[in-house]
């Protein structure tokens, strides 16, 4: 399955990742979304992997960022039609929270946390610009439930303009490069400045191979694992079996994959990195364990 260089653009989560990793494309994003100022960028992690074990169900963060304030964010970028946002959210913000709050810290000390999707279709079908999750008391809906989280599902075919203009341009501007549609750019020195990170990765053929080799073999890493947790589903007849062949399917799949680059020569740091692993747990596999 190739991918061709045309889908190399910002809404590629592959490309995303790589240009918002930087403090200087992805504060500016953040303030013309929150419509505020924030804390300077203290860390940043592109595509991070989490979950608790390769058996277990996990999920693989496109850009998560905290800022001076110890604010949370996980930006996410979502081509295409998109399915159970909102349980989505939930279970992404529940992984941030048990990663940020110490053994020893009371829940009061949980980060104040922003999971933000950027899809390039209309999630909800109202036209609106930006959805933002509201939450208050059934029954006395002027008190607000304040949990400190926050969900925003931005919609890049918006005709509802209820973002900040920097927003909206950001927006425009993804829509643009994902349906290849005419832009001009020039006036926006912010998204001129995201075009040339996009266009300095498809002139690096190193970064290009790596992003497109990647695409390519998590496709087929997803395709498997569905075919065969299905079919192993389907052998055992009940919902238990199921899950467990699915679990088994995808980590055969990852298993086979790793050990194909491991036949290519790939280092054992590289494929951890392409993989999103631990590096143990690489050695584990290359090791036969």
């Amino acid at each position: 399955m190739s991918v061709s260089i045309e889908d190399i653009n910002l809404s590629n989560d592959l490309v995303f990742s790589e240009v918002m990793r930087q403090p200087e494309n992805v504060k500016p994003f953040l303030e013309a979304v929150l419509e505020k100022k924030i804390a300077d960028i203290t860390y940043i992690e592109r595509q991070q992997d989490m979950k608790d074990g390769i058996n277990l169900h996990g999920i693989r963060l496109d850009v998560a960022l905290a800022d001076a304030d110890e604010t949370r964010y996980d930006i996410e970028m979502q081509t295409g039609h998109a399915y159970d946002l909102e349980r989505r959210i939930r279970f992404y913000q529940s992984s941030i929270d048990r990663r940020t709050l110490e053994p020893a810290e009371s829940y009061r000390q949980l980060k104040e946390s922003y999971i933000i999707f950027i899809c390039t279709d209309d999630y909800y079908g109202r036209g609106l610009a930006l959805y933002k999750r509201k939450s208050v008391i059934e029954g006395a809906e002027d008190l607000t439930y304040k949990d400190g989280s926050h969900a925003y599902i931005l919609n890049a075919a918006f005709t509802v303009r209820n973002m900040s203009e920097p927003a909206l341009e950001f927006l425009r501007y993804v829509n643009a490069r994902y349906r290849k549609l005419a832009i001009d750019i020039s006036g926006s020195k912010y998204l001129s400045q995201i075009d040339r990170a996009v266009e300095d990765i498809k002139a690096d053929k190193g970064k290009v191979e790596r992003f497109m080799t990647l695409a390519a073999k998590l496709k087929d890493v997803r395709i498997d694992a569905r075919r065969e947790g299905f079919e192993e589903g389907i052998k055992k007849g009940i919902e238990k079996g199921r899950v467990a062949g699915r679990a088994e399917g995808e980590r055969s799949a990852m298993v086979g994959l790793i050990k194909r680059m491991l036949e290519r020569h790939k280092s054992l740091e590289e494929i951890a990195d392409i993989c999103a692993l631990d590096l143990d747990e690489v050695k584990k596999i290359a090791e036969g364990e």
